[in-house]
């Protein structure tokens, strides 16, 4: 079973999986939305897979449904404390779909 929150990936590859340039990863970083690990001898940004599904998140909030960068935190963060984690048969936790229906404003 692979590790949701180990960082694995550098900024490049974590950009072609979220369809988003690197630097606009690193300004969601700047704007707070996001928190890479630092990998302690290059000092590179590490990303998990949690945090890709949580770029892919901003990414369609801001590029589909046209919402404001500052108003993407208080989303996610309602979502968050939406979510309510399922329980699979063999008792581990289930991760909630990517596309979750969410009420934004108008």
């Amino acid at each position: 079973m692979k590790q949701v929150t180990q960082p694995l990936f550098t900024v490049s590859v974590a950009s072609s999986l979220v369809g988003a340039s690197a630097q606009t990863l690193r300004k969601w970083e700047t704007a707070g939305l996001v928190a890479p690990v630092r990998d302690r001898s290059t000092r590179r940004r590490l990303y998990s897979w949690a945090e890709i599904e949580r770029m892919q998140q901003i990414r369609y909030l801001v590029t589909q449904k046209r919402i404001p960068l500052r108003e993407v935190k208080p989303i996610l963060r309602a979502l968050t404390a939406r979510r309510l984690p399922g329980i699979v048969p063999d008792g581990r936790r289930r991760r909630a779909p990517l596309s979750v229906p969410i009420a934004l404003p108008r």
